[in-house]
């Protein structure tokens, strides 16, 4: 098994256990704290919430994409479009409160978005290069105010599996559970089905150890009885029954 190799630029981050996608880009969004738009404006774009226009993005257009919620705040990712240049794209976030609005300055100038989350409290975006399959994803973090870099990964599904064992549930007594279903049961880098590792599955029958939970998912350990090669893993839970 390929070990997951994390650059982590920030040790102080507790993240969220789910990763999603941002919502479908848009130029008007519905917020708890007001609608927030984009309209062409004649120096650019101008970013209008509850009826006041807050800035001006030098940019041909832009869209928007609602991040997340917590209790008290929205946040809505700015995707600032420049036309007839090398870089394309770059971002801004929106923290929209009981108080004034709040917007960062522009990070991810010619990434693309990959997907977005929850750090604790605050939301995280990651953006790549498509262009470029080798280059790193970059996952940045609204902090106090700011977005900073926190940390990048290989791929989206390595980012994904990074957050979910720093958030999963621990399970007091991890249980052991016997191998049940239709065929062979694939582990995953990520709580994703659509991160599998190839190669690295078990059997039905076969015994695994379940450390850690996230959602519909276990991070299993296997050891092969005959060669003794460990692996891990996420897997559904649903394919575990009790020893």
């Amino acid at each position: 098994m390929t070990s997951i190799h994390i650059k982590q630029l920030s040790t102080a981050i507790l993240f969220a256990p789910l990763l999603a996608m941002a919502a479908a880009p848009a130029t008007g969004i519905d917020a708890r704290h007001g609608r927030v738009e984009v309209t062409a404006g004649a120096q650019g774009a101008d970013l209008i919430v509850a009826g006041k226009n807050i800035a001006t993005i030098g940019a041909s257009g832009a869209s928007l994409s609602a991040v997340a919620s917590t209790d008290e705040r929205d946040y809505v990712l700015v995707q600032a479009r420049r036309a007839g240049t090398t870089c394309k794209h770059a971002y801004l976030l929106l923290e929209l409160s009981s108080g004034a609005p709040r917007l960062s300055k522009e990070f991810g100038s010619c990434r693309e978005l990959a997907g977005s989350g929850m750090a604790g409290a605050e939301p995280v975006v990651h953006l790549n290069n498509r262009a470029d399959p080798q280059a790193a994803v970059e996952s940045y973090q609204w902090k106090d105010g700011e977005v900073i870099m926190a940390f990048e990964s290989p791929s989206l599904c390595s980012a994904n599996g990074f957050l979910a064992q720093k958030n999963a549930e621990p399970l007091s007594a991890p249980p052991a559970g016997r191998v049940t279903g239709a065929g062979r049961l694939q582990f995953l880098s990520a709580p994703d089905p659509a991160c599998a590792m190839p190669g690295v599955f078990v059997v039905p029958g076969d015994h695994v150890t379940a450390s850690l939970r996230s959602g519909a998912f276990v991070y299993a350990n296997y050891t092969n009885p005959k060669s003794g090669r460990k692996v891990q893993g996420w897997v559904p839970r649903a394919r575990l029954a009790d020893n």
